[in-house]
């Protein structure tokens, strides 16, 4: 499942309406909960489970994945997982201002960290173009429309409004149909609940790919935060600790010592 396409692209979606001005300031947070995957993997389904917590600042979010566990298979499964992720778990950071992304492990003191590469800016616009202002709606049309270029179809509804994990909260559905040239077709469905006190901050993320044939990866993803508290998380935690050594892949982060 391509995660990463689906939430940028339903966090696009989200924000359409409000082309006519800024969205607002999502508050700093400190949060809780469980994270859990259904994934289809060459045709066989794979269920991983585990408790997460969650902190944001700024343009910063920080997700540590504290317990790992495959629910419905034997406690070896489960032992296994647990010895993977060690001891004070594994942590991810994304900087939304860069797309930054950085994960390090507490028990193999190691962390790996890549920047999606952007294409040349121009240095300065030709003198006779307008620059837009931040809330200027028919430039945040044109932007949305470049964003969506390979999408065929795209709908978002809204499903009601109800208290979940004690936040009045905003439900939505929004489903997607893409497809680039020379792809196969993808599918994405995401249902979000958004906190109505705490600036639509996302407290339940549903995410679902419908794998093109039976042998591609697809599957759900659910994140689920039940406890969560406006707060002002400390810089550190948005910083690789000291004295960790970084590594070529994401997969060496996951490496067992010694191995």
């Amino acid at each position: 499942m391509n995660v990463r396409t689906l939430a940028a692209s339903a966090a696009l979606l989200l924000l359409s309406p409000a082309l006519t001005g800024a969205a607002p300031a999502i508050p700093g947070l400190s949060s809780s909960g469980t994270l859990v995957v259904q994934a289809n993997v060459q045709g066989s389904p794979v269920n991983v489970g585990g408790k997460v917590a969650l902190y944001h600042k700024g343009t910063m979010y920080r997700l540590d994945l504290l317990s790992l566990g495959f629910p419905g298979l034997s406690g070896d499964m489960s032992a296994l997982a647990a010895t993977l992720i060690g001891p004070g778990g594994v942590s991810m950071l994304y900087d939304g201002s860069t797309g930054a992304l950085t994960a390090w492990s507490n028990t193999n003191k190691t962390y790996y960290s890549e920047t999606p590469s952007r294409g040349a800016q121009p240095s300065a616009a030709p003198a006779n173009t307008a620059q837009s202002s931040p809330g200027d709606p028919l430039a945040a049309l044109a932007n949305l429309a470049t964003a969506l270029h390979d999408v065929q179809t795209a709908t978002i509804q809204m499903t009601g409004h109800s208290m979940v994990n004690g936040h009045p909260s905003t439900g939505l559905d929004v489903q997607m149909k893409r497809q680039r040239p020379g792809k196969p077709l993808e599918n994405y469905h995401a249902q979000l609940a958004l906190a109505d006190d705490l600036n639509d901050f996302p407290l339940q993320i549903a995410l679902q790919s419908v794998p093109a044939t039976k042998n591609d990866f697809g599957g759900t993803m659910k994140l689920d935060l039940t406890n969560v508290q406006r707060d002002t998380p400390d810089d550190n935690l948005f910083t690789v600790p000291q004295g960790y050594t970084r590594v070529t892949t994401l997969s060496d982060v996951l490496r067992p010592t010694g191995r």
